[in-house]
């Protein structure tokens, strides 16, 4: 007979969480659209706002893992959710660009503490032979909130104005605070260790961390210009693909999530790998709007089994009082992957064209591809943890 996962305080932080992405996707297209268009802000400027929010996220995530591992996890993910509530009802009382970058720089800092808590809270609360299931579980709520979020605030930003959409996103966060209430589990005993570098970074998940800040650059470069591939290209059809794309991380994340639990980690990886190796050259080498869809679903399904895989994987080497510290260490890896990827496209882009860019980045795909089999495999079957295997 399985173990309970859907309890109160699974449902609640996997509910919250979804609402955190909601939030903050809502923001993602249309922020830089009031800068420019309702403040006239340049967009140099704006992309120099837009930065700080990745700045500290970035910054941020080492200290957050120190938070997580040396205090209650529940207070942290509250006390940092309800700043990023606030955050939120700031934007409309910020105007010029030193204003925005420093509510930015809040908001990436506010962000990468609460997302950070999400993943060890949902560790400790799940059985330990579920723990799979549980992290590809509460890790829907990305592929959603991408979803949703943009339509929504694009949609309210449209209709009703900017000030209406900063109400409506703080009301949505607003929400996720009051249900994250309902996730409240037992104080545990803490032995509370020094601030220092070692504590900051945990070393058993940078083998999995570095393969997956490879994955992250190829995932950038479709997050961000996708839609200019699919303007250059004259693909009418850039909301379907990325569409297409949530609904198959979804779909990978639901059913093939349970498999890390019965053993198949590298199976998981094989596979998530060979998609994404077919899927970016499939994606620089599409020719008509269909071929662009099917990118679309193959890069889908590759990352949405890497991304939860790899999370739960390093959740498993590490016991419960490291995984804080473990699981901002990984993230680090998905923020810095992002970022490299966007520079690293926005510099080629000038000098070859975004197809040849997609072709090429199944190279760092095969990079990674080695590291996992010659470094991060064998590095998890020889330290995954006993909790995992025994309970906590």
């Amino acid at each position: 007979m399985q173990q309970k996962l859907w309890s109160k305080e699974f449902t609640a932080v996997a509910s919250a969480n979804l609402l955190m992405a909601w939030a903050f996707y809502s923001l993602m297209p249309t922020l830089p659209i009031y800068l420019t268009r309702d403040l006239g802000i340049s967009q140099g400027s704006t992309g120099f706002v837009m930065a700080g929010f990745s700045i500290s996220a970035i910054l941020i995530r080492p200290f957050a893992g120190y938070l997580l591992d040396n205090y209650q996890r529940f207070l942290v993910f509250i006390l940092s959710l309800f700043l990023l509530t606030g955050v939120y009802g700031a934007y409309p009382f910020a105007h010029g660009v030193a204003a925005m970058f420093l509510l930015r720089f809040a908001h990436g800092a506010m962000w990468g503490i609460c997302s950070s808590s999400v993943a060890p809270i949902v560790a400790d609360i799940v059985p330990p032979a579920r723990l799979g299931e549980g992290i590809g579980i509460y890790g829907l709520s990305i592929p959603i909130g991408m979803t949703i979020g943009p339509m929504f605030g694009l949609e309210v930003l449209k209709r009703s104005g900017a000030d209406t959409m900063f109400v409506a996103v703080l009301g949505i966060s607003f929400l996720s605070l009051l249900i994250g209430f309902l996730a409240k589990t037992p104080a545990s005993a803490i032995t509370r260790k020094k601030l220092i570098i070692a504590n900051l970074v945990h070393r058993k998940a940078l083998p999995v961390s570095l393969c997956m800040f490879l994955v992250m650059i190829a995932y950038g470069s479709i997050i961000v210009f996708a839609g200019v591939y699919a303007a250059q290209k004259s693909f009418p059809n850039v909301a379907a693909f990325f569409l297409c794309f949530a609904a198959a991380l979804f779909c990978s994340r639901v059913f093939l999530s349970r498999l890390f639990d019965r053993g198949y980690f590298l199976h998981l990886v094989l596979a998530g790998i060979a998609l994404t190796a077919i899927g970016m050259p499939w994606l620089g080498n599409a020719w008509n709007p269909t071929q662009f869809l099917v990118a679309g679903i193959i890069n889908g399904l590759g990352f949405g089994i890497l991304m939860p895989t790899c999370q739960a994987a390093v959740n498993s080497l590490v016991g419960p009082h490291e995984r804080g510290a473990a699981n901002s260490t990984y993230l680090v890896s998905y923020d810095l992957g992002m970022g490299v990827g966007s520079l690293l496209v926005g510099f080629l882009a000038d000098r070859v064209t975004l197809g040849a860019i997609y072709g090429y980045t199944s190279l760092l795909i095969v990079l990674s591809a080695g590291i996992f089999l010659l470094v991060a495999i064998p590095h998890y079957r020889r330290n995954k943890s006993r909790y995992n295997e025994a309970g906590r």
